[in-house]
């Protein structure tokens, strides 16, 4: 039989963690999703430099998906630090929800394995 103090620690170990987790996400006030791609090209000069392999750039793109369509937007040199920043929440964002999901699913098991042990008390009574 597991130990009911243990199983109370570990899940309120879990649920103080899920909370700054989830207070975390909602002080995020602005994000952009996508990934960066860095993108090198010719330029189709047939006198320029890139015809012999050493293309222009880079140039960067945010590419995600909308409606089904994959999308490349096309981010400027200026805009680029504030997008990695913006793309980078997003990315903080999900990983914080995949983080909770699991969390979520482990404080549930251990519930159900508190309420089996107090049934399990309540019995020998």
């Amino acid at each position: 039989m597991k130990n009911l103090s243990k199983i109370r620690k570990r899940a309120g170990k879990l649920m103080r963690e899920r909370y700054r987790l989830e207070r975390e996400n909602l002080a995020m006030r602005d994000m952009k999703k996508g990934s960066f791609i860095e993108h090198y090209k010719k330029c189709g000069n047939k006198n320029c430099i890139c015809m012999e392999g050493k293309l222009h750039g880079p140039y960067w793109y945010l590419s995600y998906r909308q409606e089904g369509k994959g999308i490349l937007e096309y981010i400027s040199t200026k805009d680029l630090a504030r997008t990695k920043r913006l793309a980078g929440s997003y990315k903080k964002f999900q990983s914080n929800i995949t983080k909770i999901v699991r969390m979520n699913k482990e404080i549930i098991k251990l519930m159900g394995e508190m309420r089996e042990i107090l049934i399990e008390k309540r019995r020998r009574k």
